[in-house]
């Protein structure tokens, strides 16, 4: 779901309005909806100090029917973002059609009525609490979309009468032939990577904004090749990413390194504390360090554990969702910001 409006200029060629949102920035783009021929796609995004989570995309296309009928002018200029956009990007998406309006003329039709903008809030947001939300937000949509995807067992399951120790046993055994624990083992550092992805980009973020990180980086030595420099000095690279590829984020004590030493953050203290994990209670670090070493199993010497279920899977994203929780509700109160988890 998102915010989408539309201007109908009183008078603007094809060639105004590209011009126009190429001057703002925007960049051409593909799409996948089905516009007519001749639209121009386009999209913003800024990067600096993570102001946009979403963007704004702008599309430039002929109208037809009804929509001709509005100003009488050919072309049209949509913009739309989603719920999920930064409060920067929301402004950005109403500036686009005030200085468009303001040069073309016209009238705005979409979600909020005629020549309504959309709305905007008072934004409390820091790059920090930004940067996070939207690693937060990428990685939530990967967990929500593998659940739902998440395929139930092939074998036909034992009803529930009473059977004895022998006949439960061959059940059991059985099951383990069923080809879908294939799959869930096969998913199992598809979970770490989650895991990895959000520490080692959480870690990015806060480095380039914490204020003992920046310190330290003011002091801070090592050696650094020459095709790296050129990298960081052409943007293809960051400072942060130099600093955050020394350490190997799908290993605990590794990513526990890296925060104590940048941020003076002890993740593995923080994440040493017994949670509800599918139907068990464990320690939440434990139960990471043995699905961190079962996907070292799994992809350095193909152990397949032939008894993880569709509900055994699903604890070990569970273990993922609450290490993720509970950083996010530490650095909520450490630095003082709000988390959007939309």
């Amino acid at each position: 779901m998102g915010r989408d409006l539309t201007l109908y200029p009183r008078e603007a060629s094809r060639s105004d309005l590209k011009a126009y949102l190429e001057g703002l920035g925007f960049r051409r783009c593909k799409h996948f909806w089905n516009w007519p021929p001749g639209t121009l796609n386009y999209s913003w995004f800024d990067e600096r100090d993570c102001m946009s989570i979403d963007g704004v995309s702008a599309d430039v296309y002929p109208v037809e029917g009804q929509e001709a009928e509005i100003t009488g002018n050919r072309w049209a200029l949509h913009v739309r973002n989603l719920y999920s956009a930064s409060w920067h990007d929301v402004k950005m998406l109403n500036d686009v059609l005030r200085g468009a309006r303001s040069l073309f003329g016209g009238t705005i039709k979409g979600d909020y009525g005629t020549n309504r903008y959309a709305p905007l809030w008072k934004d409390e947001s820091t790059p920090i609490s930004r940067g996070v939300s939207a690693i937060y937000q990428r990685v939530d949509q990967d967990l929500r979309a593998l659940k739902f995807a998440l395929p139930d067992s092939a074998m036909q399951q034992a009803s529930g009468e009473p059977m004895d120790a022998k006949m439960r046993d061959f059940i059991e055994f059985t099951h383990s032939l069923d080809p879908v624990r294939v799959v869930y083992n096969g998913l199992v550092p598809f979970a770490v990577s989650m895991f990895e992805y959000f520490f080692s980009r959480v870690f990015r973020i806060l480095i380039a904004y914490d204020s003992y990180a920046l310190e330290k980086r003011a002091s801070h030595n090592t050696r650094v090749d020459f095709s790296t420099l050129l990298q960081v000095s052409e943007r293809e690279r960051t400072v942060e990413d130099v600093i955050a590829e020394a350490y190997a984020f799908q290993n605990l004590n590794q990513l526990n390194k890296a925060y104590k030493e940048w941020l003076g953050i002890d993740v593995r203290r923080l994440l040493f504390r017994k949670k509800r994990i599918g139907r068990k209670i464990a320690f939440l670090e434990n139960r990471l360090a043995e699905i961190i070493q079962y996907r070292h199993g799994v992809i350095h010497h193909l152990e397949l554990d032939r008894s993880l279920t569709k509900d055994g899977y699903l604890a070990i994203l569970d273990a993922v969702e609450a290490s993720i929780t509970e950083f996010l509700e530490f650095l909520e109160k450490k630095y003082g910001v709000t988390i959007d988890r939309v």
